[in-house]
């Protein structure tokens, strides 16, 4: 996973469960950074695999996790490799449930935005939800589909 994190446009897919289709707690652990010009590796990256990893580890159950998904890309790019295969593994039903440290990994901006709205119409429905100061909350996606007309 960390050679991914070495270049911009690396990313890595590692699944972890199998066979959690029918798992209501099944998720999926979503994370992307950008490297800083000069740098080796994507600092942001390394920090938010290892936060999340341990995140998962105190407070949700590592056997309803389905994958990690890592992009060391721009949320402009709405083409980011690690990105398109968890929206597909997501609409195939393998996980209801997306975790991130940080919303803007997959929100921000209008584009990304409607992306989400887009994935959430798809599938009916997910839960993404962020762990802060020891307690696990769903995002209000509500909040972000509310201005595009939802």
């Amino acid at each position: 996973m960390l050679e991914a994190m070495t270049k911009f446009g690396g990313y890595r897919v590692d699944y972890l469960h199998h066979g959690l289709e029918k798992d209501q707690k099944a998720f999926a652990f979503y994370l992307r950074a950008e490297i800083i010009t000069g740098d080796s590796y994507s600092r942001e990256a390394k920090r938010q695999l290892y936060t999340g990893l341990m995140i998962i580890k105190q407070h949700l159950e590592f056997n309803h996790l389905a994958g990690i998904y890592l992009d060391v890309d721009s949320l402009d790019n709405l083409n980011r490799p690690a990105y398109l295969q968890m929206k597909q593994d997501m609409l195939k039903g393998m996980f209801k449930r997306l975790f991130v440290l940080d919303e803007r990994a997959v929100m921000g901006n209008p584009d990304a935005d409607h992306d989400m709205l887009m994935l959430f119409i798809h599938t009916r429905g997910f839960e993404l939800f962020t762990c802060k100061n020891g307690e696990c909350l769903p995002l209000e996606l509500l909040r972000v589909l509310e201005p595009l007309g939802v």
